[in-house]
């Protein structure tokens, strides 16, 4: 079962969302947003779904430096705001794949986390059989 990572440093975001997905995902959820990396290296997580405003870090940072420890985890920012610099940051440094807002729309979060794993799993599948036909190359000479 995929694994989602919930980060959010209001716990009822957390938990009405992990409510909404937990028969389809193994949930783990995070209200200390400094904390989400530490999580991300103990387990083995598939898709982060971050606030972007938070105390302590933002979502687009924390996002930035889960990017940098594993590039092929999913990664979405959720905004209750309109700061459109961050958000503009994270798209144009591909360091979420995309940001929804608050409220959310279950069926749409639903969709773009399912559409966000499916990619993920693609890229996966695509890098293995990349090295898969380097192998047989280096094996043929």
């Amino acid at each position: 079962m995929m694994h989602i990572l919930l980060v959010d440093d209001e716990p009822e975001v957390t938990n009405a969302i992990a409510r909404l997905l937990r028969k389809d995902y193994t949930i783990t959820k995070c209200s200390l947003p400094e904390n989400a990396l530490d999580i991300v290296k103990l387990h083995n997580i598939d898709l982060v779904l971050s606030d972007i405003r938070m105390p302590v870090i933002d979502g687009v940072e924390l996002l930035s430096q889960i990017k940098e420890y594993d590039p092929s985890i999913g990664r979405v920012l959720l905004s209750g705001y309109s700061d459109m610099d961050l958000c503009q940051r994270a798209i144009s440094e591909g360091i979420a794949a995309i940001i929804l807002t608050k409220p959310w729309d279950n069926f749409e979060l639903k969709n773009v986390l399912k559409l966000v794993l499916n990619l993920r799993n693609l890229q996966k599948e695509n890098t293995q059989l990349k090295q898969q036909i380097m192998q047989l190359n280096s094996e043929a000479m």
